[in-house]
C-alpha cells in the first residue's frame, strides 16, 4: 500500500500559524509569571503551563519546517521583560491560566472543524 503525502490546507497552516503565536506569547507571559509568583502550588499550576506551550511551539515549528513553511516570528524574549515590576497578584496568574485555557479550547476546536480528517 502507497502512503502519500497530503500537504496541509489553507485554513490548517492558518490555524496553526494562529495558534503559534498565540503559545509564543504564553511563553512570554508564564516566563514573567514565575519570575514573580510566590505561592508553589500556583507556581506548579504556572510551571505546567509553560510546559504545554512551550511544547505546542515545538510541534507547530516541526510541523511547518517538515511541510516548506515559514516559521512565525511570534513573540521572544525581546517581548517581555522578567524583571520589570510585579503588576499582578499570584491569585491573578491563576485567574488568567483559567480564562486563557478556556479560550485556547475555543479555538483549538474551531481550528479542528477546519482540519481535513482523514482514515
Amino acid at each position: 500500500m502507497e502512503n502519500h503525502h497530503i500537504r496541509l490546507t489553507s485554513s490548517e497552516v492558518g490555524g496553526l500559524w494562529a495558534n503559534y503565536i498565540a503559545d509564543t506569547m504564553f511563553v512570554c507571559v508564564y516566563k514573567y509569571y514565575l519570575a514573580k509568583v510566590e505561592d508553589e502550588e500556583i507556581k506548579k499550576v504556572l510551571m505546567h503551563a509553560l510546559d504545554i506551550a512551550q511544547q505546542h511551539v515545538e510541534v507547530v515549528t516541526k510541523i511547518f519546517k517538515e511541510e516548506g513553511h515559514a516559521i512565525p516570528l511570534g513573540f521572544t524574549e525581546n517581548d517581555v521583560n522578567e524583571n520589570a515590576p510585579r503588576l499582578f497578584s499570584d491569585e491573578f496568574f491563576l485567574f488568567y491560566t483559567k480564562h486563557m485555557t478556556k479560550g485556547a479550547l475555543v479555538t483549538y476546536g474551531a481550528v479542528l472543524s477546519h482540519t481535513l480528517m482523514l482514515d
